[in-house]
């Protein structure tokens, strides 16, 4: 079946994909019938399943990126073509796709996001996975790899934003709301909470919460759509248990509060640092 101009797949694979993943099987077909190029920009965010804001999410024009010193831009309906200056390691293999590394994927992104849509996708770059559900262990990318790409990327559109975005990119949030709750608090004035913090520090295994202040023993977890199956919710209150035999106090957020931007929660927040004591 036709997918774009000049590129097909087999009936099968198209009728088992849904309608607005299409696109990503002509990107890998695209790369395979054009040398020295690869996927980047959404569509490689797209195939590494990354959060994205929704117009970027629901885009199904495919990326694809060549080096600036050959020309090989792809130039078709549905294809946007890229050529730019890359290092070896910008570009990397993931499977059976040739994409942008993870670290050069944010950069490009940059353009069209937010300061506050650049640290969420940057958190979700350098959050170390759990192997059991997402079938790897390593994180995409590292800070210091962000890091470096942005040293190197004079010019690059958005690189203002990026270098703001990435004072606040930080390891362990597991979700796109645990970040924007994070943003919300410092954006309110609270103290920056601590991320994946332990009921007991010393204890291994010890039921973890998504934020929180371990010196106000204040525990806070977003609850998002996962958390209301009876499986989950009997876990929830074994760690939520956990925390309150310990003498915390355990605040939980959810979709209601993503909605509202968090300002109720912000204000709970500040009503429970008060309540322990916290300056300010």
């Amino acid at each position: 079946m036709k997918l774009l101009p000049g590129v097909y797949a087999t009936r099968t694979l198209v009728e088992e994909t849904a309608p607005d993943r299409r696109h990503l099987i002509a990107a890998s077909a695209l790369v395979r019938d054009t040398p020295g190029t690869w996927v980047s920009h959404t569509t490689a965010a797209q195939l590494r399943g990354l959060w994205l804001p929704p117009r970027l999410a629901q885009e199904t024009a495919v990326h694809l990126s060549s080096h600036a010193s050959r020309d090989t831009r792809v130039q078709r309906r549905g294809v946007v073509g890229h050529r730019c200056a890359v290092r070896d390691q910008d570009v990397v293999l993931e499977g059976a796709h040739m994409l942008s590394s993870p670290a050069r994927n944010w950069i490009e992104l940059a353009a069209d996001c937010s300061i506050r849509q650049l640290v969420v996708l940057g958190d979700q770059l350098v959050r170390t996975p759990y192997l059991r559900y997402e079938g790897r262990s390593l994180p995409h990318t590292g800070r210091d790899q962000l890091h470096d790409i942005v040293d190197v990327a004079s010019g690059t559109p958005g690189l203002r934003r990026a270098r703001a975005a990435l004072r606040w990119i930080r390891e362990g949030s597991d979700s796109p709301p645990e970040t924007l709750l994070r943003l919300a608090l410092i954006r309110e004035g609270l103290p920056e909470p601590q991320l994946q913090v332990p009921a007991a520090a010393e204890v291994p295994g010890s039921p973890r919460a998504d934020l929180g202040y371990p010196e106000w023993r204040i525990a806070i977890q977003y609850e998002g759509a996962t958390h209301y199956t009876p499986e989950q919710h009997r876990s929830d209150h074994v760690r939520d248990n956990a925390f309150f035999a310990d003498g915390w106090l355990v605040l939980r957020f959810d979709r209601s509060d993503l909605r509202d931007g968090f300002r109720r929660a912000a204000q709970q927040v500040r009503g429970a640092l008060r309540a322990r004591g916290a300056p300010g």
